[in-house]
């Protein structure tokens, strides 16, 4: 008999994608959308939707996501975003897994991101494994920095082949500020370790990536959309040096004065 699986939601301002999520899980033994302080009709839409819904301030990706866990009811979690989808044949890819787990306390999986309705099989978005199903027993936790939290378990870690569905960007300008949004943190993160901005990072590290996605990473054969995931990709470096090397003007700016 297969042990009952929570499945566990961190979300703000999600109405508008959060429901083809929900649908998804309909398997799940509990549904958990934890939410950080949503303005639209998010709640609403996932009590709707048979979810048990709980509110928590913000605290940061990886203390929220962790309180979020802590909420769950049962040991196997399940961790999606409103962006994720399990499809039919994952949902039984995970049943299995839990059911006959063989010692492990993790399960890492593919994410097949989607731009539009278009599938991205090859560049830097392939197959980008995620740990997203574990036990809390076995200390199923976020950790990392401000943004990209990593998600960790205490004890061995096996691999899911079937993909947990993604589809990261609402539209262009949706995308461009994400990647500004992630860009900035990650520059935060790293200037608090000491690291500064150079004009040859900012020069030469964008095209690079750029042709390690389209390129070395076969994103030509996504055509248009495998530019468009290079172009992303390639612009994260751009603005995240060109916030650091702002942190580290306005860092000599203060020495001076």
């Amino acid at each position: 008999m297969r042990p009952p699986v929570s499945v566990v939601y961190m979300v703000k301002d999600e109405a508008d994608r959060l429901a083809p999520s929900l649908a998804s899980v309909g398997w799940a033994d509990e549904v958990l959308v934890v939410d950080t302080g949503s303005t639209d009709a998010t709640q609403e839409l996932a009590r709707g939707a048979g979810a048990r819904v709980e509110s928590i301030p913000w605290e940061g990706y990886v203390a929220s996501r962790n309180r979020a866990l802590s909420l769950a009811t049962h040991d196997w979690v399940l961790i999606l975003d409103a962006d994720e989808r399990v499809s039919p044949l994952l949902a039984g890819t995970i049943a299995k897994a839990v059911e006959t787990p063989g010692g492990a306390a993790g399960f890492r999986m593919p994410r097949l991101a989607h731009v539009g309705a278009q599938p991205i099989r090859h560049g830097v978005w392939w197959p980008d494994r995620k740990l997203r199903l574990g036990l809390r027993s076995r200390g199923l936790r976020a950790t990392g920095g401000s943004v990209h939290e990593a998600i960790e378990v205490d004890g061995e870690v096996r691999d899911l082949s079937e993909p947990l569905l993604h589809f990261p960007y609402r539209d262009v300008a949706d995308a461009v500020r994400k990647i500004s949004v992630y860009a900035r943190l990650s520059a935060a993160d790293r200037f608090d370790r000491g690291r500064r901005g150079g004009v040859l990072s900012l020069l030469i590290r964008p095209p690079l990536e750029f042709l390690r996605s389209w390129i070395w990473k076969r994103g030509i054969l996504d055509g248009r959309a495998g530019v468009g995931v290079a172009l992303l990709h390639a612009g994260y470096y751009l603005l995240r040096a060109a916030y650091l090397l702002e942190g580290a003007e306005r860092e000599k700016a203060g020495r001076v004065r």
